[in-house]
């Protein structure tokens, strides 16, 4: 992980149950300026050991608001991490004319097994 990431915590999540998503995520200031190039696309990556969970605003799993200021979020959905465990996250945001993405948020949720 970059220096320059911020940490972000998600809420704890149960196994099978909907996520409500994340309501907002930036504006995204760069020492204190909004990044001179549109947001243009985001991809918010979930690990846990071997297992992958990708969510991507190509596929429309993310919604850019607003391209200028780097505002996004991600919907509630139906299914969401498959196990229980800590999944590691991160954010990555890719820029118009820049093929290489900046990884500005990471952190961790945890998933607990659903109660029977």
């Amino acid at each position: 992980m970059a220096a320059y990431t911020e940490t972000v915590e998600l809420k704890d999540h149960t196994v099978g149950d909907a996520w409500v998503g994340i309501g907002a995520i930036g504006p995204v200031k760069i020492n204190s300026q909004t990044p001179g190039e549109s947001l243009t696309r985001v991809v918010l990556t979930f690990r846990l050991g071997s297992s992958i969970f990708t969510l991507d605003s190509d596929d429309g799993e993310v919604t850019i608001s607003d391209a200028s200021t780097w505002l996004c979020a991600v919907p509630a959905m139906d299914s969401f991490l498959p196990r229980a465990g800590t999944w590691k996250f991160d954010i990555e945001f890719y820029r118009q004319g820049h093929a290489t993405p900046w990884t500005l948020y990471a952190g961790e949720i945890k998933v607990h097994d659903d109660v029977d």
